[in-house]
């Protein structure tokens, strides 16, 4: 006789979630604080002489975390 109650079905992978993932989840919020420091620093260094490349990388920074932020909120929601 064939067990059909709830814990013998697997799961359908759209319905499953993922774990949780430390760098998954906190690396793109040290990497918005970080490209944030960066910046600011950098725009100080610039009002007394200095490049303005570290303005672009920090900003390329907080705009690559905010964006790995959204897209894994999506990809939880998703179940990938």
């Amino acid at each position: 006789m064939t067990d059909d109650g709830a814990e013998s079905r697997p799961i359908p992978k759209r319905f499953r979630r993922l774990k949780f993932n430390p760098l998954r989840d906190v690396l793109p919020i040290v990497a918005v604080l970080v490209g944030a420091f960066m910046a600011v620093r950098a725009a100080m260094w610039v009002s007394n002489g200095g490049e303005p490349l570290m303005i672009y990388v920090g900003s390329g920074l907080v705009i690559v975390g905010v964006a790995m932020f959204f897209i894994n909120r999506w990809q939880a929601k998703r179940g990938l």
